[in-house]
């Protein structure tokens, strides 16, 4: 439910909330251990962040939906996101 907030509040234009709820679904998927949703939301906050011109905040992200999407054994979509990576990222 916080993933799904945080895109209706990014789209709304609202980012201090958006900010709020993309943490909250990463921090909740974490403690609930569902990997593939964890991966998801740090992806979908680097979209964020990457599209409110906050590009190195977006890595920080991006990189951690990269381990994610492994753990979960996920590894295509995460070769994906190296386009978003830096080299030192990777």
């Amino acid at each position: 439910l916080y993933l799904l907030q945080a895109e209706e509040q990014f789209c709304s234009r609202n980012f201090e909330r958006a900010e709020t709820l993309y943490d909250a679904a990463i921090s909740s998927s974490k403690m609930h251990k569902f990997v593939n949703e964890e991966a998801l939301a740090n992806e979908l906050a680097g979209h964020f962040y990457l599209e409110t011109g906050r590009r190195n905040k977006s890595v920080h992200y991006f990189s951690r939906a990269f381990d994610k999407y492994n753990e979960w054994g996920a590894v295509a979509k995460a070769s994906a996101l190296t386009e978003y990576l830096d080299e030192s990222e990777r």
